[in-house]
């Protein structure tokens, strides 16, 4: 008798049905998993035999071979139509099965990588998720929360994984001492301006080192020979750290980011008045009408105008609120009288040109004027020149 024909959807031929009934190897149900796979994949399926699919699936994915469960597995991580049960029941399976579902199956939301991330401590496991196309924010810092250093160097080297400012502080607090990581924290697009600074203070330390070497010489008395070798190399250090600092905080135009940046200085104790005036050197207001205005603790709109008022005592109100030295209020104060004349007549800020207008309109009014303590302001805008 003529064999009827099959229905034009139909995956499974007679042939494969033979074979399942009288192949009991490991490698019959492989072939049959990949040809049902893959049409299901496809969308060769009409709705019904899609659920026949899935029930086979389901009786697959308890198949006590391995690779049976591993071929299920390829196949369908990249579906977006698979059963959340199934592709949840692989990601728990061993890890021959689970890695390709945890990297790839876009069927796991966040909540589900979540709860796959905290039921295990295996890194491999781990390792999978960091490396998926697209992570939260969650997800990065569920990860995080680990530990360990492969997972988080996984996360940096991933563009598609979102890791939060918290995150980044994290790594960069747990990860401080290793330089290819933070090396790599340094490449990521986009690093918020927090992260950057703390980074840049980590950087620094191994900087530290470099000067060590530099300024190292046989020729100094042991004692304040060390101690002034010791002063010098943290002078240098401190001045690359406000340099790089200012630098960043030039190329930021949001107040909300110059706010956050000076919250982060003051916690961290590094908004030293050195940092403040080599702002005001660089005309760089934003920066240091902020940090004045943070540290007398009133709005900065309110310090802007005091700050700006053609009469001494705003600026001055400010200035000993925030705690600044007072013997160098009237130097300042002449330093922030220069830098805004010289920018309302259109002088570029921030150049050597800039810097050295600055000091020769110094010396011109103090020759009518003396003020005392003008010698650390000129250093100090000579220095940012540099």
């Amino acid at each position: 008798m003529k064999a009827q024909a099959q229905p034009a959807g139909m995956v499974l031929s007679e042939a494969d049905v033979r074979r399942l009934l009288d192949d009991s190897t490991p490698q019959a149900r492989i072939d049959i998993t990949n040809k049902l796979a893959l049409a299901y994949g496809n969308a060769k399926m009409n709705k019904n035999e899609a659920v026949i699919a899935e029930q086979i699936f389901r009786l697959l994915m308890r198949d006590l071979e391995v690779r049976v469960r591993a071929s299920l597995a390829q196949n369908i991580k990249e579906s977006t139509t698979i059963p959340k049960d199934i592709v949840m029941a692989l990601a728990r399976d061993v890890e021959e099965v689970s890695l390709p579902v945890l990297q790839s199956s876009q069927v796991l939301d966040d909540n589900d990588l979540v709860e796959l991330i905290q039921s295990t401590k295996e890194i491999s496991r781990h390792l999978a998720i960091s490396m998926r196309k697209e992570i939260s924010g969650e997800v990065s810092e569920t990860l995080l929360r680990g530990g360990n250093d492969k997972v988080a160097m996984s996360l940096i080297n991933n563009d598609g994984a979102h890791i939060s400012d918290a995150g980044l502080d994290n790594i960069i607090k747990t990860f401080s001492g290793d330089e290819t990581m933070m090396g790599a924290v340094s490449k990521r697009p986009q690093l918020p301006v927090g992260a950057v600074e703390k980074l840049i203070n980590v950087v620094s330390s191994s900087l530290a080192e470099e000067l060590k070497k530099k300024y190292k010489s046989s020729s100094m008395p042991a004692q304040s020979g060390a101690i002034q070798q010791s002063n010098t190399i943290q002078l240098e250090v401190d001045k690359v750290k406000e340099t790089e600092t200012l630098s960043m905080a030039s190329a930021s135009m949001s107040q909300e980011e110059i706010e956050k940046l000076i919250s982060q200085l003051i916690a961290y104790d590094r908004l030293s008045p050195s940092i403040i005036l080599r702002s005001l050197c660089q005309g760089n207001f934003n920066f240091f009408e902020t940090s004045l205005a943070r540290l007398a603790n009133i709005p900065v709109s309110n310090a802007r105008t005091l700050i700006n008022d053609r009469g001494e005592l705003g600026f001055r109100g400010v200035y000993n609120k925030s705690g600044l030295p007072e013997a160098m209020f009237p130097a300042v104060k002449l330093l922030n009288r220069v830098v805004h004349e010289l920018r309302d007549e259109g002088e570029t800020v921030g150049s050597a040109q800039f810097a050295n207008r600055i000091v020769e309109r110094i010396l011109h009014y103090s020759e009518e004027d003396p003020v005392e303590n003008l010698s650390y302001i000129i250093a100090l805008v000579r220095r940012v020149a540099e």
